[in-house]
């Protein structure tokens, strides 16, 4: 089953919308002679902003849509999407390659009523994808994540920024086998979804809904596992003020392993 045979409607839709960013910031990018990084931080998420509103908008879309940059409500606004339109500002103009526009759309206004999200890295175009109850997608490609593994072995992305937690991950941190920070939610839960990392760590207690809700989806669509705020698979809203501490990981083995060295199991 391709990609372009497996997708229904709604992830086409969300595939328009995340690929009209793409080109837009691409094109600024490659114009951006004389402006600063902030400066060029702020142009590119206003960009993005716009473009997807303007596709929602084109297509008819009747949803709250919760973004990074705002909240507005389309039509009757009966489904709810929440977006960060860049997942990763910062990397994406110093040209670091990770960042992602990120998009989920639910049925309610929580995570769990979730019924597709998409994740596609502004660089390159790859785009993990899910549907509810369909799998999770790369492309074309039906992703799983890797299955069980030590600490001792894994690959753990952990976002340490701002590092005032950071005593309580002294334990994992010396024991992990291999630690990256990425500076990108979105896609260290696809990575982890997919099978090229074991898991995700940001304990900061600040990380936005818009830049997880995506990521969450399709991690849980592949078969990974998370906890929110110290609960397993935890509900989340899907407001703009809604802030997590979160550990994701390929298998519930390692999942309690982790928890286990930050004192929560």
């Amino acid at each position: 089953m391709s990609y372009s045979e497996s997708k229904g409607k709604l992830i086409s839709n969300l595939f328009d919308a995340a690929e009209n960013v793409r080109r837009q910031v691409l094109y600024v990018l490659r114009k951006r002679r004389g402006l600063e990084v902030e400066e060029l931080k702020r142009t590119l998420d206003l960009l993005a902003h716009n473009a997807i509103r303007k596709t929602l908008t084109q297509i008819g879309a009747s949803m709250n849509v919760v973004s990074e940059e705002g909240e507005y409500t389309l039509g009757g606004g009966e489904a709810h999407l929440i977006v960060d339109p860049i997942d990763g500002t910062t990397n994406l103009a110093r040209g670091v390659g990770y960042a992602t526009t990120s998009i989920a759309v639910s049925e309610t206004p929580y995570l769990s009523g979730t019924l597709a999200a998409i994740v596609m890295e502004l660089n390159s175009g790859l785009t993990y994808w899910a549907e509810r109850g369909r799998g999770a997608w790369l492309g074309d490609s039906r992703i799983r994540p890797s299955g069980p593994a030590r600490v001792k072995d894994a690959l753990i992305s952990i976002d340490i920024s701002k590092g005032f937690y950071l005593r309580s991950l002294e334990r994992l941190i010396g024991e992990a086998g291999h630690l990256r920070q990425l500076g990108c939610a979105s896609i260290s839960l696809c990575h982890v979804a997919s099978g090229s990392m074991d898991a995700h760590i940001d304990y900061r207690g600040a990380l936005r809904a818009t830049d997880a809700a995506a990521g969450l989806f399709i991690l849980k669509e592949a078969g990974g596992v998370y906890v929110i705020d110290g609960a397993m698979d935890a509900d989340l809203m899907l407001s703009r003020g809604s802030r997590l501490r979160l550990v994701a990981a390929s298998s519930r083995e390692l999942l309690d392993e982790i928890m286990s060295r930050i004192g929560e199991r």
